[in-house]
């Protein structure tokens, strides 16, 4: 999520669209792992197999032809009360939320009441540019504008804090060329509140959350008491579950773009519903997510790794490294992975979603 980080996935992202055709014909996968497809018993069998030489704690989820396919746990939520990982144990999901914002864009430009030429300038003026800005690069994280990713110095404790904070930071550099930075999607967020005249998290709860029957998704500000919580975590010098805390003051100015606690579960069912009609049609969909006509492949909340496969993923950096959040899917949504972890290693999450991702 950090800016600092994210510039290095676009450019590990456009070095793998570069050698994508050799890369696919290799099929230069761990012997460990095949691409046989599996499924029950011997599908949990191969991921545990990719699991076992890795230090990965949190939840892994499978999808395939709508349904969910598998749900695997490793590990504590809490190691001091030996509290397990389960599918409804809530993680901070990062920029896992960013499909979510979109996807209330795309309803609200589906009602008419906005479309994705819309100008910045409509909903915040006071923004230099705004003007020359418009909803689609909001969407593409090719506004120009840029916002460091760094905690503010006290916690923001509403949306409306939020959104002032982001509009008294961002900057306006012009520049059209692909540049990650989660002010766009704040700013979506505050376009939410304004068209639907409820605060985004209302919005979220009344357009996803409700329908869905998501029950284990909150904003970081109002998680139930009882809930099972994933702790942060890493794992360093030989040993596992270092205590890694995460910065609430960041995830306060993360409204629409990293602030929400959500289980693998819900997610799941989330990603399942987001082009099957209950969110989005199809078309809709694919007008929202497959338009990557910049140097970032980026579009909707998601990177398209190439035609066929697109990618979500979803980390707080130095704030701290322990989560991190994977989604990889095929594009026609027929299989996916998920992976949600709370223990930072050197374990190439992505690549182990990608390896599980050839059994479905």
């Amino acid at each position: 999520m950090r800016k600092k980080w994210w510039p290095l996935l676009a450019g590990a992202v456009m070095l793998l669209l570069a050698g994508i055709g050799v890369w696919r014909a290799a099929l230069d996968r761990p012997e460990a792992v095949s691409e046989e497809k599996l499924n029950g018993p011997a599908l949990n069998k191969a991921i545990d197999r990719v699991v076992a030489p890795t230090h990965f704690k949190g939840a892994i989820a499978a999808i395939k032809n709508g349904q969910v396919v598998t749900v695997r746990t490793y590990g504590y939520a809490n190691a001091q009360t030996k509290q397990p990982i389960t599918g409804d144990t809530l993680f901070p999901i990062a920029s896992m939320e960013k499909p979510m914002t979109a996807a209330l864009i795309a309803q609200l430009i589906r009602e008419g009441k906005l479309n994705y030429t819309t100008k910045l300038s409509r909903f915040y003026p006071a923004i230099t540019g705004a003007d020359q800005v418009t909803v689609r690069e909001l969407l593409n994280h090719t506004s120009g504008l840029a916002m460091d990713e760094v905690p503010p110095a006290s916690e923001l404790t509403t949306d409306k804090a939020a959104l002032a904070y982001t509009v008294h930071e961002v900057a306006n550099t012009q520049d059209k060329s692909f540049n990650y930075t989660n002010a766009n999607f704040v700013l979506l967020a505050g376009i939410v509140d304004q068209l639907t005249g409820e605060s985004f998290n209302q919005a979220l709860k009344k357009r996803i959350l409700d329908p869905l029957h998501l029950t284990h998704t909150y904003d970081y500000r109002v998680i139930p008491k009882g809930s099972v919580v994933a702790e942060g975590y890493k794992y360093d010098n030989g040993r596992d579950y270092v205590p890694e805390e995460l910065d609430h003051k960041l995830l306060s100015s993360l409204l629409g773009t990293g602030s929400l606690y959500m289980s693998i579960k819900d997610m799941a069912a989330f990603q399942l519903a987001l082009s099957d009609g209950r969110l989005l049609t199809r078309p809709q969909f694919k007008e929202l997510t497959e338009q990557p006509d910049h140097d970032g492949n980026y579009s909707g909340g998601f990177f398209n790794l190439d035609e066929d496969t697109r990618l979500v993923v979803g980390q707080y950096d130095d704030f701290p490294n322990s989560f991190n959040t994977v989604f990889e899917a095929y594009n026609t949504n027929s299989a996916g992975v998920l992976m949600f972890a709370n223990q930072f290693t050197d374990a190439d999450t992505k690549k182990m979603a990608e390896e599980i991702l050839g059994h479905l």
